[in-house]
């Protein structure tokens, strides 16, 4: 367990300490006395419960760099994935804390704050009120979507009811994406809705929008299509029916780059414990496939999701000089390189090549590297190996928007022209990866330009081709979310691709001793111990969601929640 924290994340921990209590009888006042809430500015407690969801580090660690990018096969360890790559650790499962811990019990404490105000300080804290329920609505769904039932509208009452109400109940899944729809709508309508005094202006309080209510409503619309596509196999009316309002808005979605939802954090934000580099547990690149895919293509972005690999022609031709590498191998060109994601693959004699660390000797001197590209860390943390550059936290860009309004319109639920969103969600992500490049201050790096666009829209693979439309849109957004990996894992889980079976980008099968293992597909859930407060709650939850045989048993993290369809 990664334990080293910054100077800043101790800070932190000790103002929630002294926010939340640490002992039983404490934890029971500050949660039950809405007296002992701290009585500080509503924008105030807004800025932490919004930083809550960036800078969780041990998220970043466990859920993320040793689980979900390896099931996705974004990423690949270098060395080869061992046979426990399906596995995922007992720490897994870090949002769940998080929300209830640090970032939806903030976000009511706003909500809570504001309705406190006398009556003429409240009527100018009417945007900040609604605009605190999308980030919530946005974590609480990011909670359920790998956990399922969880406890939301009766959810952090106990400070502000009478009795305390510590026993919560869990709502199922389904019930939660209808709540969080109806939240999303009705705070569109109130940031919309004239007020009859001048808003409180929050600036830098917020740090996505600056309190931008047009941009808000935007946001917030996305999130609701976002949730919408979940529905996908369980609900296609409903999905079809919250397009088909969203499209209709006289504000709409996300509609450009610049309103994109996300966090351009400091050097500092992605702290020096190194839990944000997804190469701290070990070194890792990317899947063979995707790499492959994307240097046949020309695709830009190559550079800045990868290092180059350590072979270039020189270092080849001294290596099969020097015998280490087989004189039947011939140099290709290709300056980046992945790895196989089969645990099974380095027992084929013609893959040996690539999970082998060579030696080299040049002008007396040896030097060592491995045929696969390393991933660009400091993409993922700034400051990685003293830098000095910020890191990008997206939550939904205008290039999301557009791959989802190409999918829409390519399956027929709402909207047109696929086609054109599909080359608008390319350009929004090339234009979102070469900000990112700059902004992490990647070593050497060269801006994209115009040409190299043009030429990558134009490869085959990547035009667009009515017959493959499906698969193209989908691989894009893969692709797209590279620096979103919960949302990269389930657009596997919802659509199928990219598949071991695809026409455009194929994964791998996965192996353990010859026999093919399945794609994690939600986290482990823990049963309830008989101490636990919410026993009873917490049980029936989990005796429901097993009601549907596909949820498996509890700690079974092959088995699927309620929106998972087969």
């Amino acid at each position: 367990m990664k334990t080293k924290f910054s100077i800043k994340y101790i800070v932190a921990i000790f103002a929630t300490i002294l926010i939340t209590g640490c002992d039983r009888d404490d934890f029971a006042e500050k949660n039950t006395n809405p007296d002992a809430l701290l009585s500080i500015p509503p924008e105030y407690e807004f800025t932490a419960a919004v930083l809550g969801i960036h800078n969780n580090s041990f998220e970043y660690y466990y859920d993320y760099n040793r689980a979900i990018y390896y099931w996705a096969q974004t990423f690949v360890t270098a060395t080869g994935n061992s046979s426990t790559v399906y596995e995922g650790s007992g720490n897994l499962n870090n949002r769940r804390s998080n929300f209830y811990a640090s970032v939806g019990n903030k976000l009511v404490d706003v909500q809570q704050l504001i309705d406190k105000l006398p009556e003429d300080r409240k009527a100018r804290y009417v945007h900040l009120k609604a605009i605190a329920g999308i980030p919530l609505a946005y974590y609480a769904w990011h909670t359920s979507d790998v956990n399922g039932s969880m406890p939301y509208s009766e959810a952090f009452k106990a400070r502000y009811t009478i009795p305390a109400l510590l026993t919560p109940k869990y709502d199922t899944q389904e019930a939660l994406y209808d709540i969080l729809d109806a939240e999303l709508k009705a705070i569109v309508s109130v940031l919309k809705a004239e007020q009859p005094v001048g808003q409180t202006v929050i600036g830098t309080n917020d740090i996505y929008y600056g309190g931008d209510p047009t941009k808000w409503i935007k946001a917030a619309n996305s999130l609701r299509l976002k949730i919408a596509f979940r529905l996908m196999k369980r609900k296609p009316e409903r999905l079809k029916a919250i397009a088909t309002e969203v499209l209709a808005d006289n504000v709409g979605l996300i509609s450009s780059t610049d309103e994109d939802w996300k966090l351009l954090g400091g050097p500092s934000l992605a702290t020096s414990d190194g839990n944000y580099n997804p190469s701290s547990n070990s070194t890792v690149s990317g899947l063979k496939n995707t790499v492959d895919f994307m240097w046949t293509t020309k695709d830009p972005r190559i550079r800045i999701f990868y290092q180059p690999s350590f072979f270039n022609k020189r270092r080849f031709d001294l290596a099969q000089a020097q015998g280490k590498i087989p004189a039947t191998m011939v140099w290709d060109g290709q300056l980046y390189r992945g790895q196989y994601a089969d645990p099974d693959a380095v027992q084929d004699q013609t893959k040996t090549i690539f999970f082998q660390n060579i030696t080299i000797k040049s002008a007396g001197v040896d030097s060592s590297g491995r045929l696969p590209s390393n991933v660009q860390s400091r993409l993922f943390q700034g400051n990685f190996n003293s830098g000095s550059g910020r890191t990008t936290f997206p939550i939904i860009t205008y290039a999301d928007v557009c791959f989802m309004r190409a999918e829409l319109a390519a399956r027929g639920i709402a909207g047109s022209d696929a086609e054109g969103w599909y080359y608008k969600g390319i350009d929004a992500s090339l234009e979102n990866y070469d900000e990112m490049g700059m902004n992490s201050k990647l070593d050497n790096y060269s801006a994209l330009t115009a040409a190299e666009v043009a030429t990558y829209k134009a490869q085959p693979g990547v035009k667009y081709e009515a017959a493959n439309a499906l698969e193209q849109i989908i691989v894009q957004q893969y692709l797209n979310f590279f620096k979103n990996q919960n949302e990269a894992w389930a657009i596997i889980k919802r659509t199928g691709f990219p598949s071991v079976n695809g026409k455009i980008l194929k994964l791998e099968r996965v192996n353990q001793g010859g026999t093919e293992q399945v794609m994690p597909r939600r986290f482990s859930i823990s049963f309830p111990s008989l101490t636990d407060i919410n026993y009873e709650n917490a049980k029936a939850a989990i005796e429901e969601q097993q009601k549907n045989p596909d949820f498996s048993v509890p700690g079974d993290i092959t088995g699927r929640v309620w929106w998972d369809v087969k």
